[in-house]
């Protein structure tokens, strides 16, 4: 029985002539690992965002690893490690944003998220930091793409003297509008991660960024990216005792990409970057404006103090129910009629049986209520407006 929708998570962002020219890069390029790709890839996102340097790696994941590890080093230069060594995240996060650190000695600390964006907020950041003096940074986390007053909670975080960092994974095109230059909010912190990847805003095949405004942690993350060498780095890195090209002043190791990754990812920057500056929030605010509001919850682009200034760029459709079994016949239909779906992130972290120990769910309200009764639908170059007012129309009736 044909179904309703044909309505996947991602597509194929890859046309028939990109595939053609992946075939040319295999049979005439002489290297596959890192090569003049990556860096032609780091520029047009150093173009794109405003920001000094951009550093390719191997995955999102790993990139939230070397900023943790940058973190960690910090604190040690500073004799501030372990008495700094905990970490405060939102507890509906993906996992591979907080597990880096701990895996690296830091311990996490949770806090709960504002039901109008899914975020936390700078008042949750200040009660969080009030009631713990050890916490040394924040590791602020995008959802969906969408966000709270970033400005106010990195000054949350300056007030304590805490460092703010932030995992813009979700959040690649994500602007602050109510900045003099409409900043992309990756300038907003010290440094920052972002990801491409098949249903992200930006896709090719898989592979992770590092954005930083800073020469010195550039070079640092250069270096720990490739095992701690120091070849093509300033002089002042280098050890007259051994080999230039073979010199490890870092305990590095292998987080690179590949060429042909740098590659295949180059040739859907424009489309995704038009796409996603275009048409996703568009989209979102269609889908928002034809659900009942009685029924579903929506996703503002305001704080609590009513403060217009984001342009988001969603990743997906967030629907947000009333209740669990609302929740359960909605992801049904969907289901039933061809829509792949997915938990608001994976959910709450609490509930999940490797984070048990750090806490319980029932403290934090909003997320616990996000797993409970949210999920999304992919918002991929394919989907339509009519598709999405169809949904919303099928939603509504249920």
């Amino acid at each position: 029985m044909k179904k309703k929708y044909n309505w996947p998570l991602c597509a194929d962002v890859f046309t028939w002539k990109d595939k053609l020219k992946i075939s040319k890069f295999l049979f005439v390029e002489k290297i596959w690992t890192y090569g003049k790709w990556i860096r032609k890839y780091e520029e047009s996102w150093e173009k794109i965002w405003g920001v000094k340097h951009v550093i390719m790696t191997s995955s999102g994941s790993t990139a939230n690893e070397l900023i943790a590890l940058r973190r960690k080093w910090e604190l040690e230069q500073a004799g501030e490690w372990p008495k700094k060594n905990k970490v405060l995240f939102p507890v509906n996060t993906w996992v591979s944003s907080v597990t880096p650190w701990i895996h690296i000695g830091f311990e996490p600390v949770f806090a709960d998220v504002a039901q109008e964006n899914l975020n936390v907020s700078p008042d949750t950041i200040r009660d969080a930091l009030s009631l713990d003096k050890s916490i040394g940074t924040v590791f602020y986390t995008s959802l969906l793409g969408f966000h709270n007053n970033i400005e106010k909670c990195k000054f949350a975080c300056a007030a304590q003297n805490v460092k703010f960092l932030m995992d813009n994974c979700e959040a690649t095109f994500t602007k602050y509008d109510a900045h003099p230059n409409n900043l992309f909010i990756m300038n907003l912190a010290t440094s920052s991660s972002s990801i491409f990847y098949s249903h992200f805003t930006t896709s090719g095949t898989e592979g992770g960024l590092i954005s930083t405004n800073s020469t010195e942690e550039y070079e640092w993350f250069i270096m720990m990216r490739s095992h701690g060498l120091t070849r093509g780095m300033p002089e002042k890195y280098k050890n007259p005792n051994v080999h230039p090209d073979f010199d490890f002043a870092l305990l590095g190791s292998n987080f690179r990409s590949s060429n042909l990754q740098a590659y295949m990812a180059s040739l859907d920057l424009e489309r995704a970057k038009n796409f996603s500056l275009n048409w996703r929030w568009f989209l979102l605010n269609e889908f928002q404006k034809k659900l009942h509001i009685l029924k579903y919850n929506q996703i503002s682009s305001t704080d609590e103090y009513g403060d217009d200034y984001y342009l988001f760029c969603p990743l997906a459709l967030p629907v947000l129910c009333q209740n669990k079994e609302q929740r359960i016949k909605a992801e049904k239909f969907c289901k039933d009629n061809g829509i792949m779906t997915r938990p608001i992130i994976g959910g709450c972290l609490l509930e999940h049986t490797a984070f048990k120990k750090y806490g319980s769910s029932e403290n934090f309200p909003v997320a616990k209520w996000a797993h409970d009764c949210g999920f999304y639908v992919g918002l991929n170059q394919n989907v339509t407006i009519d598709m999405v007012r169809n949904l919303a129309d099928d939603l509504n009736k249920l």
